[in-house]
């Protein structure tokens, strides 16, 4: 993966968008920026489907339209406001759901409201293209379904009955159990700790390890990847860039390159990865059927099970530890929980 978000990017939104919903974008435009839109759409792109929402900053004409496209017609242009963007600056911006419209902020100021011409349920893509690097993409709030606190949602995957996880095929390995790992709520919780899984996050994920990283600590990631899946990576990273170190890249490879079933085990420091680890006993992972992850922090590795068998060991390459504060996961998978432990 590289230190930005491919543009043109397209990602399906997993549960949609509702009152509530903060769509935070973090980029820079070019410097010879002339052009670029974000949008949130009935389809992957602009071109497939409706647009709610069209943002579409243009330097050449020092302003930013805002508009919707419903049956391959474009609605009137909005232009008040001026130009809150500039060439080779960093922005963030902030697309908030309301009842109403959008409300939209440029680097924590008011820039816009847009009234909703389109039901807000009609939303399934944010589609970003044109003259801008992206480095960050996060949605907050009311997107996807919303459970009670402490509620954890049944895992479902395709050949299997709602709420089952399919069971270890190995021998010696009981309901419920992975030998070496401690039962859930074994591990006391870390001080400052904060409680709560996160459920239905968009895919790229960057976010926090609540708690810290220390030996005991455990991440359960619990995810679909896509049929017709490539490769998908789950990243422990040293800080929230891009760029961050990665105390372990773990990338399952279904078909990349000349890898078939393949998960690669490596870690990068100064933007250069290390040598690749492959071998493993067997390949856990199916397009279209649920998975859950275990990642269990120890003295000396780090422990990965997936669904209630142990898969391998990677042994800490960065030190300490407990630089390693963020998880990142990005590529050909749907998450649908992540928790710590």
């Amino acid at each position: 993966m590289g230190n930005n978000i491919i543009v043109p990017y397209s990602s399906f939104i997993q549960g949609g968008v509702r009152d509530g919903t903060d769509v935070v974008i973090s980029g820079r435009p070019s410097h010879n920026f002339n052009s670029f839109s974000i949008n949130l759409c009935s389809g992957p792109n602009i071109d497939q489907g409706d647009v709610a929402l069209h943002f579409n900053p243009r330097f050449n004409q020092g302003t930013v339209v805002r508009n919707h496209k419903q049956g391959n017609a474009w609605g009137a242009e909005e232009t008040a406001g001026g130009m809150p963007f500039r060439r080779g600056h960093v922005f963030t911006m902030h697309m908030e759901v309301k009842n109403h419209g959008y409300k939209i902020l440029v680097n924590n100021r008011h820039f816009c409201d847009f009234t909703h011409r389109m039901p807000k349920e009609s939303v399934q893509y944010l589609y970003i293209v044109g003259d801008v690097t992206i480095n960050f993409i996060q949605f907050r709030g009311g997107a996807g379904p919303q459970y009670p606190a402490g509620a954890i949602p049944p895992p479902s995957g395709p050949g299997y009955p709602a709420g089952a996880i399919p069971p270890p095929s190995g021998p010696g390995y009981p309901a419920g159990a992975v030998p070496g790992y401690p039962p859930a709520g074994a591990v006391p919780p870390y001080p400052g700790a904060v409680a709560g899984p996160i459920f239905n996050p968009m895919v790229p994920v960057n976010t926090p390890i609540q708690g810290g990283f220390y030996p005991g600590k455990i991440i359960y990631i619990t995810g679909t990847p896509r049929p017709g899946a490539s490769r998908f990576q789950v990243n422990l990273a040293c800080g929230f860039m891009e760029s961050s170190d990665l105390a372990l890249h773990f990338d399952v490879r279904f078909q990349y390159g000349s890898d078939f079933n393949v998960v690669v085990r490596t870690h990068r420091t100064g933007g250069q990865y290390g040598a690749e680890e492959k071998q493993a006993s067997y390949f856990p992972f199916f397009a279209g059927a649920n998975f859950e992850m275990m990642l269990l922090c120890e003295q000396h590795c780090i422990k990965v099970a997936v669904n209630n068998q142990h898969f391998i060991e990677f042994n800490h390459r960065i030190q300490p530890i407990q630089r390693i504060d963020h998880v990142q996961i990005h590529g050909d998978v749907s998450i649908s929980q992540i928790r710590f432990q």
